[in-house]
């Protein structure tokens, strides 16, 4: 019963207002790969750290790379049709930020690093890859969260439906309280009349002793009478 007060509470009291999350693919200088690279840079909510590296190096993998993790994600020798014929070495690096998880992501062409302004195509395209990628682990970081928020709106339901369960239960309790109590008072009544009667019967039965002790002295009279 604590339990259900206390969720009920904290329910009404909790203002629930649905946060916006706009995922943005920026780029900026990151220190990848041994110094300070150009890097595409995106947030991602909900989600740990954990769990994006984990989700991040499968998408390194897909690409054919071989994936180490020191102090940051390495994949070596990538290659994918999209990013052209050479193979490219990726650093990524996931860290906490303000509002969520920031992915930082830097692409080693062999030479130079990928940026907008020198590789347009093949910076299109990681851009779509790391924002499809942030979508993706977003909503699934609000999907782990609507399970437990279902749970729990599950086990207040179940606790509505036993107190549901209950006050019918109770309600019977009462009709049979209720019963019990105009039988009682019926009871009580005829055992009032009974008492009533019986004290009639009591003065009636009186008399007809002392008319039996009349007739047993009578008899008795009659016996001392003969001689």
């Amino acid at each position: 019963m604590k339990k259900v007060l206390f969720l009920l509470i904290a329910a009404l009291s909790f203002n629930i207002s649905p946060a916006q999350y706009k995922i943005n693919v920026s780029e900026k200088g990151e220190n990848l790969g041994g110094s300070s690279h150009n890097a595409f840079s995106v947030m991602i909510y909900e989600m740990d750290e954990k769990d994006i590296e984990k989700a991040w190096k499968k998408v390194m993998k897909k690409m054919g790379a071989n994936v180490q993790m020191k102090k940051e994600m390495f994949g070596d020798d990538a290659n994918t049709k999209e990013m052209g014929d050479n193979n490219f070495d990726i650093y990524a690096i996931v860290k906490k930020a303000d509002k969520g998880i920031e992915l930082c992501v830097a692409i080693d062409l062999g030479g130079a690093f990928l940026s907008s302004g020198q590789h347009s195509a093949q910076a299109k395209y990681i851009k779509e890859l790391l924002h499809k990628f942030a979508v993706e682990q977003t909503k699934l970081g609000i999907d782990g969260i609507v399970k437990e928020e279902e749970k729990i709106q599950s086990d207040l339901e179940k606790d509505q439906k036993n107190l549901e369960k209950d006050k019918e239960k109770l309600g019977k309790d009462i009709e049979g309280y209720e019963k019990d109590i105009e039988d009682a008072k019926k009871a009580i009544e005829q055992a009032k009349k009974d008492i009533e009667q019986n004290g009639k019967d009591q003065g009636e039965k009186k008399k007809e002793i002392e008319g039996q002790k009349k007739v047993v002295q009578e008899v008795i009279a009659k016996e001392k009478a003969v001689k």
